[in-house]
């Protein structure tokens, strides 16, 4: 099969790294990549992955080149597939009327974040129905389109898959380490956690890494007290997200809405355990290897304290952790899902 994914861009987020793993990981098929926005590659992709970079501007006028130039780059390539990512998903039915010999498959990797009223829905449901295929990455996702009238009836739920880490965990003895990873944005919540951590961490023996995009102590410095700053270690956006996870002792997420998050599982590939809101899949993926959080500050203050107090827990919730990962989610199931489902559109 030959397999074209058109995508935004290739920096850094769950999608992008799916894609990325996707399509490096998976030699018996061609993978061709078609970014449309200027931004650098953030993810390492296999050297035999074409990838075409339109670099054009998100405008009205940069919108209208870029639909031309996939019409004439599907022509050329002649996909047995074509799998659009995120917001370019809503260009599928188009290029599909345009150019119809592959077959056109969405994937959609979030819940429903916007207001629909009863046109818009009606609209969107007939609209993303005219494609071949439909991916979502997790159930809570589709069951939140399907809840609002939009049911895509040729759908399938794939996860995020992770690639396989030797287990190696050991929970420091002197102090609680607790990451956070995810770029700057509303939806995540950070402010969450920021005001949590100053009411609990006065007085403990912690630390907080901080990795992703945007995210620096003058953004959040209104949530944060001056002790709870001295404590706190700031990564910016990294390459390897594994820097982070092989030094800490837990991973906490305090999102208000998610599809499959990424960082949950990558942590818990680590062996690190997971502290989540119930935004997505997360509450499903962590299972019993984790703890359940709501969003406000006492809630995520009550699991620090007890975290604190009975650190040979995370130990067990560590493996409990790593074998869920194992069983799973691991990336050769989740490419052989993909595949699978792409010779059933095919055939």
């Amino acid at each position: 099969m030959r397999i074209l994914h058109i995508i935004s861009t290739l920096q850094s987020g769950g999608a992008e790294r799916m894609l990325s793993n996707l399509v490096s990981n998976e030699p018996d098929n061609e993978h061709i990549i078609i970014t449309l926005l200027p931004a650098q590659i953030h993810y390492n992709i296999d050297k035999n992955v074409k990838i075409y970079q339109l670099n054009e501007a998100n405008t009205f006028k940069g919108k209208v080149i870029i639909l031309f130039k996939l019409a004439i780059l599907i022509k050329k390539i002649k996909p047995d597939i074509v799998q659009t990512w995120l917001k370019i998903n809503y260009l599928a039915p188009i290029l599909r009327l345009i150019e119809s010999s592959p077959k056109y498959i969405i994937n959609i990797r979030h819940g429903v974040n916007k207001k629909y009223n009863f046109l818009t829905r009606l609209f969107e449901n007939n609209y993303l129905n005219y494609i071949d295929g439909c991916i979502f990455v997790s159930e809570s996702s589709k069951s939140e389109f399907k809840e609002i009238g939009i049911d895509i009836k040729k759908s399938i739920v794939i996860p995020n898959g992770f690639q396989h880490h030797e287990y190696n965990y050991k929970k420091n003895i002197n102090r609680l380490t607790i990451g956070y990873v995810g770029r700057k944005d509303p939806l995540k919540n950070q402010d969450l956690l920021f005001k949590a951590f100053t009411k609990f961490s006065s007085n403990k023996e912690v630390k907080l890494i901080i990795a992703g995009k945007n995210m620096n102590c003058t953004s959040f410095i209104k949530s944060l007290s001056d002790i709870a700053m001295k404590k706190i270690e700031w990564m910016g956006e990294v390459k390897d997200s594994g820097i982070v996870y092989k030094n800490i002792d837990i991973l906490i997420l305090t999102s208000l809405s998610e599809g499959f998050p990424n960082v949950i599982g990558e942590a818990m590939s680590f062996g690190v355990p997971v502290i989540s809101t119930n935004a997505g899949e997360s509450w499903r993926i962590i299972g019993d290897s984790g703890y359940r959080i709501h969003n406000n500050v006492d809630s995520v203050v009550n699991i620090f304290e007890h975290i604190y107090n009975n650190p040979s827990e995370l130990e067990k919730k560590s493996k409990q952790a790593y074998n869920i990962i194992q069983e799973q989610y691991t990336l050769k199931k989740i490419i052989e899902s993909y595949l699978n489902y792409y010779k059933g559109v095919i055939s």
